[in-house]
């Protein structure tokens, strides 16, 4: 009996731009770290479209690795791996919760080098992008989209080979291809449920439902973002969506509108992010910021 080949996760290869050297956080990471910092950036590139395909999971061990391979001290390596999540080289969010390496930018470029396969399959809780922008996920690829989320915070993840819904595997697969949302993804329980938890804030999102916000989750972004009132910032982002309908978020990057908003308030020193009078510009969870329209993330 012939048994099939497994699904390959990696890319063999992927894109570099000729102008990511001029990408300005890039150049203020070499301006603080040295060359050797830019070249960590594309090791964690390398290994991330090699193994899994749009991340990597991040330990001491891979640490040592990346120092022994860089021929650089595990000191350093730590040093500039936290400046490269301060200037939101890679996901902060993503990192702290699960201790994966990724990034909108890595994201997309695994998007497009799978185009060609019959599916392609992610980590709910790793997704940045949102898939109903055209410039983040082509209707070609969306229609492939198989979501999986991970049980157990920081647990790695099993080849897509197991049955993921089978005893014992850490993940479940979310209901949701092709397009098509899930209750099962991401969707928190109203308040009037009766679970126990406490309901603070409720985000209105694009298909016109609430994401509900438990208190459990302030708390964690809390200690994320120590700098930020979360609460406060939270309020904020409630009058933004309700007085910008046409830019809600959907299930699927609500929570990245949410990290984007809070990271920026963190690296403004903890004031709130708010509104400027440009506010027809999009806030940090989408691809505008505000004031000076700029793509974010075509690297990173």
């Amino acid at each position: 009996m012939l048994l099939s080949r497994p699904t390959k996760k990696g890319l063999e290869y992927f894109p570099l731009d000729v102008g990511f050297l001029r990408d300005k956080k890039v150049k203020l990471l070499r301006a603080e770290f040295g060359a050797s910092s830019v070249v960590f950036v594309l090791y964690v590139f390398c290994r991330a479209f090699e193994g899994d395909g749009y991340f990597l999971k991040w330990d001491k061990d891979e640490c040592l690795i990346a120092a022994d391979e860089l021929k650089e001290s595990p000191a350093y390596i730590s040093e500039v791996l936290q400046g490269c999540l301060a200037r939101s080289l890679f996901d902060q969010g993503v990192y702290q919760m699960f201790g994966a390496l990724t990034s909108a930018g890595i994201q997309r470029r695994y998007l497009r080098g799978c185009e060609k396969r019959d599916g392609i399959e992610m980590i709910a809780e790793y997704w940045l992008l949102d898939e109903e922008d055209k410039n983040d996920v082509p209707p070609s690829i969306l229609n492939k989209l198989t979501f999986f989320t991970v049980s157990g915070g920081k647990n790695g993840i099993n080849s897509p080979g197991n049955p993921v819904n089978s005893p014992g595997n850490p993940q479940s697969k979310v209901k949701e291809s092709k397009g098509k949302k899930s209750k099962e993804y991401n969707e928190a329980a109203p308040a009037e449920a009766g679970d126990g938890q406490e309901y603070l804030v409720r985000l209105p999102l694009k298909d016109g439902k609430n994401f509900t916000i438990p208190e459990a989750d302030v708390k964690q972004w809390e200690e994320l973002y120590p700098l930020v009132n979360v609460q406060q910032e939270l309020k904020l982002m409630l009058g933004w969506l309700q007085g910008n309908p046409q830019k809600r978020k959907t299930m699927a990057g609500i929570k990245r509108f949410i990290h984007a908003w809070l990271a920026r308030a963190q690296q403004n020193g903890g004031k709130g992010y708010g509104v400027s009078s440009g506010a027809s510009k999009e806030q940090p969870g989408g691809e505008k910021s505000v004031g000076k329209v700029q793509r974010h993330g075509d690297y990173f």
